[in-house]
């Protein structure tokens, strides 16, 4: 019996995987999408660049880091925490370009608008001027 559960799941898998790979054909097959696309993976890459400006700048001015993950990171990898943290940002923007989907681009950019405050309030803590 577990072996065809197993054999359930992994075709379940794939038929997932193979949705994903004609949802993302067909997005990438449109220039419309493809251009929002780029807009919004080049907007998550700058906006996690700021983000980690506007975290050092919030450090420095003796604010702590409220994310358990990013505190853990800056006390084991020290002034090079901010690597993962971008790679983790051109992983997303990696995955907007490659599937430039509606519900991706809607997603993308109610998470960019999220992180957007989360980054304003970080320099308001720091004390710089919006």
């Amino acid at each position: 019996m577990g072996g065809f559960l197993f054999v359930t799941e992994s075709t379940e898998v794939a038929m997932l995987l193979d949705q994903a790979k004609r949802i993302a054909l067909r997005s990438r097959n449109n220039e419309r999408l493809k251009h929002w696309g780029r807009v919004l993976a080049a907007a998550l890459v700058i906006i996690g660049g700021l983000d980690i400006v506007a975290t050092n700048a919030a450090l420095a001015a003796g604010q702590i880091e409220a994310n358990p993950l990013v505190r853990s990171l800056q006390a084991d990898m020290g002034s090079w925490w901010s690597l993962p943290k971008m790679a983790f940002h051109l992983v997303l923007a990696y995955l907007v370009l490659w599937i430039p989907s509606k519900r991706m681009l809607a997603t993308g950019a109610l998470v960019s608008a999220a992180y957007v405050l989360l980054v304003a309030n970080n320099f308001y803590l720091a004390g710089w001027p919006l």
